[in-house]
């Protein structure tokens, strides 16, 4: 964090900001996005159509979003970003 941050401006600009993932990072993404597929995939088979199979669908793409945000947030900044 840079001194002259408060901690909420570096918690928005590491929450908004693009990081720079390395392979182990990346590899740890690509299968956090294999596994929701997997599950995706069962849902759709399994489930009949229905709002609620659609909000599952929806809420499975956020868990998959929120899972690789907070690996992602671990890596440094782009500082070309800001």
């Amino acid at each position: 964090m840079n001194e002259n941050m408060t901690k909420e401006q570096f918690e928005m600009q590491s929450r908004f900001g693009f990081h720079i993932p390395d392979e182990n990072g990346r590899t740890k993404m690509t299968n956090i996005r294999k596994k929701v597929r997997e599950l995706a995939n069962l849902i759709q088979e399994t489930c009949p159509e229905s709002r609620e199979k659609a909000t599952a669908l929806t809420q499975l793409s956020f868990v998959m979003m929120a899972a690789n945000s907070a690996i992602v947030q671990q890596y440094p900044l782009d500082p070309q970003d800001f």
